[in-house]
């Protein structure tokens, strides 16, 4: 039998090791949720609301519609997301690949505490099924969450700044930052769940949208928000704005595991102590003497792919797929129809690139890339090869910020368009399907077509990003487009121009501009006008 003496020295080890994020052994650092019914989703009036209050459309909330009663068969559920410490054990274990953010395969020293992120939805559930658990449902998560009494954030229906991490628009760089988890009690469910909104986003197991079962797609909701957000509406226990393709990878994404149970278990461990919040990041902004002095740099990658890197940009770069998609009516040119070569040729420099690549017996594409010292000219042309004329042309380039933190958009309030009202933020648009609801496309108006803010249709045939601090701008432009469209998982712009058709042997082009000019939208609008010398 152990005395007085052993036993204090045992909890203080046991305490030691759950201060160090390590649950006593043989204790779940999970929380019981009963079995019964609540209020999940928002009501058609609720959508409305919100819409007005923050400005945006209301089919930003559509997704969570309608609000009814759900009844919930009791569960556990962790009481904090899985944590980087945690998920290196699964690693270790299984020999899967360490999330893309991890440096030489290890988390950043000191955050051992701190929510895994970069791991998409198999990365999510392959855990979960490794540590004898599964993904929460969306309204498991939501219960959690919001418990029976409908409440609008985890905490209670009134917004409290210290209930959760929010992202600092004053930083010019968007760190998607996270805390160690526990660092918010304030914040707790009715239940004593904690990190439920403001250190990271979370995968649950619930479909977004039918799967493509051709394409074996599946899209599943997200739940609650991360580091890189801070609109209100975004922290809400309904929001879902963030569902997404189960490939998608985030900084601020992460996930935590449920477990069926019928009553609670007599092994569930305590909160953690509160660990200390760290200070607030700092990042440089941009080097505003370095601009206009050195042309962009242009980086290939593999096929199709390219990384630009401004040089007054210290802090990452800029991603281009170049293009995504391409082809004719009933000839789409398919990455995966294999074409040869597709190999970038390259200038001293690193200010010019082009690749060629021909599908046999259909077309030949060349694309060529130029950099200026405030955007970068795009070049795609396209030679028929068949004996019929190639018509409905078209070509879609990914132009995406996701690693410029300077510039990335998560939320997309500053992602914008023109439309006949001036400059808006596409939240003001029309949002996309029930997959990933910001994921969405808007057609191009004809010059006599009205293009009200609202609506479904822009302007001008380009889409762009304002910068955190609002001294610049980038956008995908050309002379004329179909339509454009943005994905807030990266926040990526595209500009799909209007293609003639091809005659017979013939070869036809279309150009664009790459921008990243000093100013906001009106400065923008009149660098396009002069460069496609538009009236």
């Amino acid at each position: 039998m152990s005395g007085p003496i052993e036993t204090v020295i045992l909890v203080v080890l046991l305490a030691t090791a759950h201060a160090l994020g390590q649950p006593p052994e043989g204790k779940l650092e999970m929380v019981f949720i009963p079995a019964g019914e609540f209020e999940m989703g928002t009501s058609p009036e609720e959508v409305q609301r919100l819409a007005r209050e923050y400005g945006v459309h209301p089919s930003l909330f559509e997704i969570e519609q309608p609000r009814r009663r759900v009844h919930v068969n009791a569960f556990l559920i962790d009481r904090y997301p899985v944590t980087n410490a945690e998920y290196q054990r699964f690693v270790e274990a299984t020999g899967r690949r360490a999330p893309l953010n991890w440096v030489g395969g290890a988390y950043r020293e000191g955050q051992g505490d701190y929510p895994v992120t970069g791991v998409n939805w198999n990365d999510a559930n392959a855990y979960a099924q490794w540590a004898g658990k599964r993904l929460p449902t969306a309204e498991e998560w939501e219960k959690a969450a919001r418990g029976t009494d409908g409440r609008l954030y985890p905490w209670g229906n009134e917004w409290r700044d210290e209930a959760c991490w929010v992202d600092d628009p004053a930083c010019p760089q968007a760190l998607a930052r996270t805390t160690p988890v526990g660092a918010f009690p304030e914040g707790a469910s009715p239940y004593g769940v904690l990190d439920l909104c403001g250190n990271v986003a979370e995968w649950t197991a619930t479909d977004s949208a039918p799967p493509n079962e051709k394409r074996n797609w599946h899209w599943y909701v997200v739940k609650g928000a991360g580091g890189a957000h801070r609109q209100r509406y975004n922290f809400r226990c309904a929001a879902q704005a963030f569902s997404a393709h189960e490939s998608r990878r985030h900084r601020w994404l992460g996930f935590r595991c449920a477990k069926d149970a019928e009553t609670p278990p007599d092994n569930l461990a305590p909160a953690r102590p509160t660990p200390p919040r760290p200070s607030p990041p700092t990042a440089p902004g941009p080097d505003l003497a370095a601009f206009g002095r050195q042309p962009i740099k242009i980086i290939p990658g593999g096929r199709a792919s390219a990384r630009l890197e401004p040089p007054f940009l210290p802090v990452g770069g800029f991603s281009l797929y170049v293009p995504e998609q391409a082809g004719a009516k009933g000839l789409p040119l398919a990455w995966g129809m294999k074409p040869e070569p597709s190999r970038w040729e390259t200038k001293e420099g690193q200010t010019f690139a082009r690749y060629a690549c021909t599908w046999p017996g259909k077309a030949t594409m060349t694309v060529t890339l130029e950099a200026q010292t405030d955007c970068v000219d795009l070049t795609i042309a396209l030679k028929n090869l068949t004996d019929q004329p190639l018509t409905g042309c078209y070509s879609n380039v990914c132009f995406n910020p996701h690693g410029s933190p300077y510039f990335e958009d998560p939320e997309r309030v500053r992602t914008m368009v023109w439309t006949a009202e001036g400059p808006v933020s596409v939240n003001k648009l029309r949002a996309g399907g029930r997959g990933e609801p910001m994921h969405t496309g808007w057609s191009v108006a004809a010059p006599d077509q009205p293009a009200p803010a609202g609506g479904t249709a822009v302007r001008y045939p380009f889409i762009f990003i304002v910068s955190r601090d609002g001294n610049f701008t980038i956008a995908q432009a050309y002379a004329a487009g179909s339509s454009v469209a943005s994905n807030a998982h990266y926040s990526c712009l595209h500009s799909r121009p209007i293609w003639p058709d091809i005659p017979p042997g013939e070869e036809r082009e279309v150009r664009g501009k790459l921008y990243f000019i000093r100013g906001g939208p009106n400065e923008l609008l009149a660098r396009w006008k002069k460069d496609f010398d538009v009236r």
